[in-house]
C-alpha cells in the first residue's frame, strides 16, 4: 500500500519547497493567456513570448479546464512567477515550469489550485516530479468530492480490459488493476502484463534507465510488484494490445503489493 503523508503536512510541504526549485530562480513574467488546462503563453520583461507546461500535472480537454487556468492567470497578473523544473524544457522546446503568485500574503501554486479544482490531474514528467505526492493527494480530495472533471466525465480511471481501451488508444489515460506476471526483455526492458497473454492484453513497460529511476526514487523495483493493484497513467499506444510506457516512477501508485509469504 503506498502511504502517503496527512494531507495538510504535505500542503504546507508543497508550499514550502520542492526540490529543483531551490536551486532555480523564480522569473516574474506577464501572463498572456491559457492555451490549455496545463499551457499558457506568457511575456518576460524583456518582451520574449514563450509557451510554457505546468510541471507534474495534465488538464482536461475541455473549456472549463483552459478557463480554470485562464482565471489563475488572471488573477495573478504581472506577479506571476516561474522557476524552470530540472526537466528543463520539452522536446518542442517549451519550457517545464512550476508558477505561482501571491495571493492575500500566500503562495499560490498554478498546479495545486487546477488539481484542487479538479480541473487537472497529477501527470508525472521525469525530472519534474518532485511536488507529486502533494499533488497525488490534492487529486485524491476532488475525485472523492466529484470536483471538475471527476464530477463531469473527463477524468475516469479505467480498468485494464483490452478491448474496450481499444477505443481509446493514443490518448492519455490513468488505468488501475492487478499486476499478472512480469516479463523482462534481454535489453533489460520490463513489461508488467495484466493479462495472461502479453500478445493481447493491456501492458505496462519499462526501459532500463526508467527502472533505475525507481531506485534513484527510493521506491521498490517494479519487477517486484507482481500481484500487486497498481494505478498507472501515461500515454496509451498500441504495442502487442494497449500500452503505456513509464518513464517516471511517480506515473505508478500502489494501491495493494501483496505481502511476500514463505512456502509451507
Amino acid at each position: 500500500m503506498m502511504m502517503r503523508i496527512a494531507y495538510l503536512a504535505l500542503v504546507l510541504i508543497g508550499l514550502s519547497a520542492c526540490r529543483g526549485a531551490e536551486q532555480a530562480p523564480a522569473e516574474t513574467v506577464e501572463p498572456v493567456g491559457a492555451r490549455t488546462g496545463h499551457g499558457f503563453l506568457y511575456e518576460t520583461l524583456e518582451g520574449v513570448r514563450e509557451y510554457a507546461l505546468l510541471a507534474g500535472i495534465r488538464g482536461a480537454d475541455s473549456d472549463e479546464s483552459r478557463e480554470a487556468l485562464q482565471s489563475l492567470l488572471d488573477e495573478a497578473g504581472a506577479g506571476l512567477s516561474l522557476i524552470e523544473t530540472e526537466a528543463g524544457r520539452d522536446r518542442y522546446d517549451r519550457p517545464v515550469v512550476i508558477a505561482m503568485f501571491n495571493r492575500a500574503g500566500e503562495t499560490v501554486f498554478l498546479d495545486a489550485e487546477m488539481v484542487t479544482s479538479g480541473h487537472a490531474v497529477v501527470w508525472p514528467r521525469p525530472e519534474a516530479d518532485a511536488r507529486a505526492d502533494l499533488l497525488y493527494a490534492l487529486e485524491a480530495d476532488a475525485r472523492s468530492a466529484g470536483r471538475g472533471g471527476w464530477g463531469d466525465g473527463a477524468f475516469l480511471i479505467r480498468a485494464p480490459d483490452p478491448d474496450p481501451l481499444a477505443q481509446h488508444l493514443d490518448s492519455a489515460q490513468i488505468i488501475e488493476g492487478r499486476v499478472v506476471a512480469i516479463g523482462e526483455a534481454r535489453n533489460g526492458r520490463l513489461y508488467l502484463n495484466f493479462g495472461m497473454n502479453w500478445r493481447t492484453d493491456f501492458t505496462v513497460s519499462l526501459n532500463r534507465d526508467d527502472r533505475e529511476r525507481f531506485e534513484a526514487a527510493g521506491l521498490s523495483d517494479p519487477s517486484a510488484l507482481e500481484g500487486a493493484q497498481i494505478r498507472v497513467r501515461g500515454w496509451l499506444y498500441a504495442e502487442n494490445g494497449p500500452m503505456i510506457h513509464v518513464q517516471s516512477p511517480w506515473q505508478i501508485e500502489v494501491l495493494d503489493a501483496p505481502e511476500p509469504a514463505a512456502l509451507p
